[in-house]
């Protein structure tokens, strides 16, 4: 019986590669046990007493066991422009911009925080760069910096912006300050892309500083996929039409910091933060052209669930458990007949 045993094990350790796909797994588990059934028959009579009458039970085990075994159920997201549902359970990370030098936070390579990389570029509706008024709604690049430890990240846009209060801050005021149908047809909403190698929740910000003593002070995020970040970086887009498709929502500013309130189950790699443009949505009582702010922080939650489709490999502790039970189930029937 030492042989026999010793064949059986040697039989479960030949079982351990994970099939391509789920039905190459579970054609293999029944290919593993009719091989096992076959060895057991041909260990003789003193065996084949005993399975006679343990051959349901096992059936019945190997059954059961094939859902552990075979992995979870998959959800699918239908969404074409790479904005995902994410799992709200998952880890949530902090990002601190002030907290690393400027040099690193505005690079290529960016900054990781809690295993997730982080890029920051600014962005604007200054229209053409020859001439700035000309073409006033046209989103293009802007330059973003770190105004100070204290106050943090701001920008300046293209429409000659000096690094002076409030211009460098992320803003949507009248231009040159007028209000009137010039001041409103040529101001300039700014936005930063925090850009993540992985899909995350934007949560909240915190500002180092807000205009107006954070009185009447709104901000804008929006979620972009693929399709809306290549009209974002191909500058011949309005903010309308970059967005169109996106999850967008407008929120108020309370003590130097923000819960977006987006719905915890979207994530997307790339996250717009910009001054109130109710392109991105309204909010009751709210007024533009007055909101300023400069971002210090950012929380955001990391959406690491399973990828539809991906494949879920058979777990060892299932097939000797399975074993086991059977072998079990034996010694107790011989007991039984004795």
């Amino acid at each position: 019986m030492s042989g026999f045993f010793t064949s059986l094990i040697l039989s479960i350790q030949n079982t351990q590669k994970t099939p391509e796909n789920q039905q190459d797994e579970i054609k293999a588990h029944f290919l593993h046990w009719q091989g096992i059934i076959l060895l057991i028959f041909n260990c003789g009579s003193v065996v084949m007493q005993y399975l006679r009458k343990s051959i349901v039970p096992v059936a019945v085990i190997a059954l059961v066991s094939f859902p552990a075994l075979g992995g979870s159920n998959n959800h699918h997201n239908n969404n074409t422009n790479n904005t995902s549902y994410a799992d709200t359970s998952l880890a949530e990370g902090i990002y601190d911009l002030t907290s690393f030098d400027d040099s690193v936070v505005l690079s290529s390579t960016g900054v990781t925080v809690g295993g997730v990389n982080v890029t920051l570029s600014g962005w604007s509706d200054t229209g053409n760069t020859l001439d700035p008024e000309l073409d006033d709604t046209i989103v293009k690049t802007a330059t973003a910096y770190e105004i100070s430890n204290y106050y943090g990240y701001g920008v300046l846009n293209q429409d000659g912006e000096g690094q002076t209060s409030p211009n460098h801050s992320i803003d949507n005021y009248y231009y040159n300050g007028t209000n009137n149908a010039d001041g409103i047809q040529y101001a300039d909403f700014d936005f930063v892309l925090f850009t993540f190698d992985s899909d995350v929740t934007l949560d909240g910000l915190d500002f180092g500083w807000v205009n107006n003593n954070g009185n009447d002070q709104q901000l804008s995020v929006a979620a972009l996929g693929d399709s809306q970040l290549g009209l974002l970086e191909g500058e011949q887009s309005s903010w309308a039409q970059i967005i169109a498709g996106a999850v967008s929502e407008s929120f108020n500013i309370a003590n130097n910091s923000v819960t977006t309130g987006i719905d915890s189950s979207i994530a997307s790699q790339y996250w717009l933060v910009g001054a109130y443009n109710t392109v991105f949505g309204s909010v009751n009582g709210a007024s533009m052209y007055n909101d300023g702010f400069k971002i210090t922080s950012v929380y955001f939650t990391e959406n690491t669930s399973t990828p539809p489709g991906a494949p879920t490999a058979v777990h060892e502790p299932g097939l000797l458990g399975l074993m086991l039970m059977s072998i079990g189930i034996l010694a107790w029937r011989r007991k039984r007949v004795a």
